[in-house]
């Protein structure tokens, strides 16, 4: 019997936390906060700032359903990128952060043979989408990023 209450009173006592847990939905990415990501101490080198019309040219995403983006690239030397585009609705938002994906998986296919030692932070690359906006980050220090992240 006493194992039976103390059952019960342990999923009361989980279920209640978990309840209390939920509620909290992470705030969508913003242009702005590219910014405080480029000043994190994440990228080894200083990227330089990419225009919306070759940004989207160059990750395959449909500049009409673009509403802001934010979007830094290296010059070349390590395959280091930030990117954050806002759409308008959560099917564009979907569309691109396949297309922010399928970035990742060519630049590793590029670089195999050229950089080799960036593939690793290719590996580690975060996609994350929230609300109608995309995130692609690939950095040297991924710590910065997972504090964003959480904030």
């Amino acid at each position: 019997m006493k194992k039976l209450f103390s059952t019960i009173l342990s999923t009361v006592l989980l279920l209640s936390l978990a309840a209390c847990g939920g509620g909290k939905e992470a705030k969508a990415f913003s242009p702005d906060d590219a910014q405080s990501l480029l000043n994190s101490g994440a990228f080894s080198e200083t990227l330089t700032e990419i225009d919306q019309t070759t940004a989207c040219r160059l990750y395959g995403i449909d500049e009409t359903t673009v509403t802001g983006c934010a979007v830094y690239g290296s010059t070349g030397a390590t395959a280091e990128e930030l990117a954050i585009f806002t759409f308008e609705n959560e099917e564009d938002t979907s569309a691109a952060a396949a297309a922010l994906g399928y970035r990742v998986e060519d630049r590793k296919d590029e670089l195999a043979n050229y950089l080799p030692d960036e593939i690793s932070k290719l590996d580690e690359a975060v996609v994350e989408t929230r609300g109608n906006s995309a995130l692609l980050v690939i950095a040297a220090d991924y710590s910065p990023v997972d504090t964003y992240l959480k904030g």
